[in-house]
């Protein structure tokens, strides 16, 4: 990848966000734009130093350095647009500096907590400490719980959706400038005196750059290759009916639409929130097709080219990431799968929308060369189309444009189950994909950190704790189904993941706190433990129980924990039901081997 490509690439996927926390900073949305531009400039002359050491905190703070001089500066600029939160804005005004700056990288910022607190500046310690004191006076101010508040922060996005951003070739011309500007004057003379005041008056315009030229005469200069090859793209790469025939010989296709405008934003599918993953493509093309018969049976397909082959490439692992961290309502992933190919593998997820009626959907991705395409199934019930078949469809898919992409072509491909991708939040820990429906509630799931310190996944059978000495790291979270006031609040799901010094601590760990579940009965009298069940992944290993307590009255509360072992990497999962709302043993054992899988993740 270029220079140029990987600023462009850079700017083009953060530039969103960090207006979006410019402006929660500021409180004016003009000055956040003016300010995070500027930044973006700065960050282009500093590339090359900056550029492999987190760049997008860089832009941040030089963005909030310019709103603090441009709002001391300019007092009455500071303007609350009508459809800002106004009583929000205001609130985290009147918090100390690093305070406000700590809940806009937590939330809209995406950051955590010892990653904000390094940005403001802070030891962790002091940044827990600001955090949890700016939360409670938020509190005080506005009336609201945390939960009602991080939604009204979130909501701030809203305020700059609406902001065009400048093309990066802009930004790079306007850096240029803004160094160049500070020597014009001495490389004047020289100029004149070495052209004669002559040359520099010609047609030919012989000072004239790459970066002063019109985009469209600048993008043949840069890459023809990739401009010629994009013109060969066109909607008959697109999969034709009688090529769906392997997903369903026993349906009839039908073409339902054929879309090529790069300015339509709907989502063809259901977890993406966005319609393209290329943010700046040069063409694009969903075709969508429906199939007769029973089960409302849906395939869609879409090509996106790129103005480059690194473009592509992250437009493909964008695809993926929106679906590993689908959040949409009852719907889990069931299964992922790896097609391997001698030019670069594909990836195939299996997901299950719970909701009435249950359907499945069948995603695949692939790239090749300057195209990212993705092909999805969907039909009722809980089964879709065989896995080869579905690969074989997402190969024909990939060999109608390969050639004209620039491609590696072969037809040689292998279907292969694999780990699930990653998730962008606490990848280690279970996602909210993992996490299964609940009786009848059709809310999200939503997961927190918390201390391990307290192991919120410990029950009164294990009493695991993770702040020996063997244990280099620790962390915890904990899932609740958000806004689903029908639950009682000791429901959820907690989580304890751990890092010990070697495998054999680990190892010995895990055997310890097994014997002391298996063991509780004896120890308690009033506990009872059973629906023992193994847990075995590749490379990893675990138990799952179920443990009750019998409490006043006669009744009986349960738990549902499980202890799984990746290498030195150990997860203690622990769901606690309520009355009804309670899953199987089995269902459980799923998210303890999710849990495990998810291991595979966990860094030093």
């Amino acid at each position: 990848m270029t220079r140029v490509d990987e600023f462009n690439s850079f700017y083009a996927s953060t530039f969103s966000d960090a207006v979006q926390v410019t402006y929660a900073l500021c409180g004016d949305r003009q000055v956040a734009f003016e300010a995070t531009v500027d930044a973006y400039r700065r960050a282009w002359r500093d590339w090359s130093k900056i550029r492999d050491r987190r760049p997008l905190s860089y832009v941040r703070d030089e963005a909030w350095k310019l709103t603090s001089l441009s709002r001391g500066t300019h007092p009455l600029r500071r303007r609350h647009e009508e459809d800002g939160d106004t009583a929000l804005l205001t609130a985290l005004h009147d918090l100390p500096v690093d305070d406000r700056r700590l809940i806009v990288l937590m939330t809209l910022g995406n950051t955590d907590l010892e990653e904000a607190s390094r940005e403001v500046g802070l030891p962790a310690e002091e940044g827990i400490e600001n955090v949890t004191t700016a939360l409670a006076s938020l509190e005080t101010t506005l009336g609201e719980g945390i939960d009602a508040i991080e939604r009204r922060m979130h909501g701030l996005a809203s305020a700059t959706d609406a902001l065009d951003m400048p093309p990066a070739a802009d930004v790079r011309t306007a850096a240029r400038r803004g160094r160049q500007r500070n020597t014009v004057l001495l490389v004047a003379a020289a100029i004149a005196l070495i052209f004669g005041g002559g040359l520099v008056a010609t047609d030919g315009d012989a000072l004239a750059t790459g970066a002063d030229l019109p985009r469209r005469e600048k993008i043949g200069a840069e890459r023809p290759d990739v401009v010629l090859d994009a013109q060969k793209i066109d909607a008959g790469n697109l999969l034709a009916p009688r090529q769906l025939s392997t997903l369903d010989a026993s349906r009839t296709w039908t073409t339902e639409s054929t879309d090529d405008s790069v300015t339509n934003t709907t989502p063809y599918a259901t977890c993406p929130t966005k319609r393209f993953a290329d943010t700046d493509p040069l063409k694009v093309f969903v075709r969508t097709f429906t199939g007769d018969g029973f089960g409302n049976a849906r395939v869609a397909q879409a090509i996106e080219v790129s103005r480059s082959d690194a473009v592509a490439t992250e437009a493909y692992q964008r695809l993926v990431q929106w679906y590993s961290d689908c959040e949409h309502p009852r719907t889990q992933l069931v299964a992922s799968y790896t097609v391997k190919r001698p030019f670069g593998d594909f990836q195939i997820l299996s997901l299950r929308s719970n909701r009435s009626p249950e359907r499945t959907f069948t995603v695949g991705f692939s790239h090749s060369g300057t195209i990212t395409s993705t092909l999805v199934h969907e039909v009722d019930g809980a089964a879709g189309p065989s896995i080869e078949s579905f690969a074989k469809t997402l190969d024909a898919s990939v060999a109608k444009v390969c050639k004209d992409s620039g491609g590696e072509c072969s037809d040689a491909i292998e279907v292969l189950p694999s780990d699930p991708p990653p998730t962008t939040e606490a990848p280690s820990f279970l996602g909210i994909v993992d996490l299964p429906p609940i009786a009848a509630i059709d809310k999200v799931w939503a997961g927190t950190d918390f201390p391990a310190q307290t192991n919120p996944a410990a029950t009164q059978c294990d009493k695991a704790t993770y702040t020996s000495k063997s244990v280099t790291k620790a962390g915890s979270r904990v899932y609740v189904l958000y806004q689903a006031t029908e639950l009682p609040p000791e429901f959820g799901v907690a989580e304890t993941a751990a890092r010990f010094s070697s495998v054999d601590k680990a190892k010995a760990f895990v055997k310890k706190v097994s014997g002391r579940i298996d063991g509780c009965s004896d120890d308690i009298l009033s506990a009872t433990v059973d629906q023992k069940r193994k847990v075995s992944v590749q490379d990893a290993s675990g138990t799952v129980w179920r443990v009750g307590f019998e409490v006043e009255g006669g009744k009986k509360v349960y738990y549902r924990t499980a202890i799984v072992r990746r290498g030195a990497d150990v997860a203690q999962v622990t769901f606690t039901p309520a009355g009804d709302f309670d899953i199987s043993q089995g269902a459980f054992r799923d998210i303890a081997e999710r849990a495990a899988t998810r291991l595979k993740y966990a860094t030093d």
